[in-house]
């Protein structure tokens, strides 16, 4: 698996650090356990697969054992490069947290979209509940007690916020505390 770097505008740049400390190639090629790609002259990697590869690339005297230090040019693409960085960093167990969104967020993400479709399509808060959960979940309560209203209505008002520019912090990068 080869890849051109100047394809991808958010591959992480790393040079040898001007300070004697940072993370080492080493550290780098055993992040991963094993699933590291190189190129034969290992001048590329890629950590991980999928939508949570991180794609870097290996400047100038980096070896194994010598601290790293991530370059980031100053052009259009600077958020981009700057969020795989931090991505790299939290790879690597600095950043206190996982990298992207969870599966449950990602789900519950996907099921207010559904509602607030539903919603716009006219259908009622119950219909959209049957089609998120299923008919027998839904008749097998009270509708006006049922934790699935409940969570209906939430997953509409919540996905309605969303649609109307709460989107945007997903794109924010989250602050990490110290």
């Amino acid at each position: 698996m080869f890849w051109a770097p100047e394809a991808d505008l958010a591959t992480v740049i790393l040079a040898p650090s001007p300070l004697s400390t940072g993370v080492s190639f080493s550290t780098l090629a055993t992040a991963d356990q094993g699933r590291t790609d190189t190129d034969a002259a290992g001048r590329y990697l890629i950590l991980g697969d999928g939508v949570d590869a991180i794609h870097l690339a290996l400047l100038g005297r980096a070896r194994p054992g010598r601290p790293l230090a991530v370059i980031v040019p100053l052009d259009a693409d600077l958020p981009a490069r700057i969020v795989a960085a931090v991505g790299l960093w939290r790879r690597l167990g600095a950043g206190g947290g996982p990298r992207g969104l969870t599966a449950q967020k990602r789900r519950r993400l996907i099921q207010m979209l559904r509602a607030v479709d539903g919603r716009r399509c006219g259908a009622a808060h119950r219909e959209i509940a049957i089609a998120l959960f299923g008919a027998a979940r839904v008749t097998s309560e009270p509708w006006k007690t049922s934790s699935l209203r409940d969570a209906t209505l939430r997953l509409v008002r919540d996905g309605l916020r969303m649609v109307d520019g709460g989107y945007r912090g997903l794109l924010r990068p989250r602050r990490v505390s110290h």
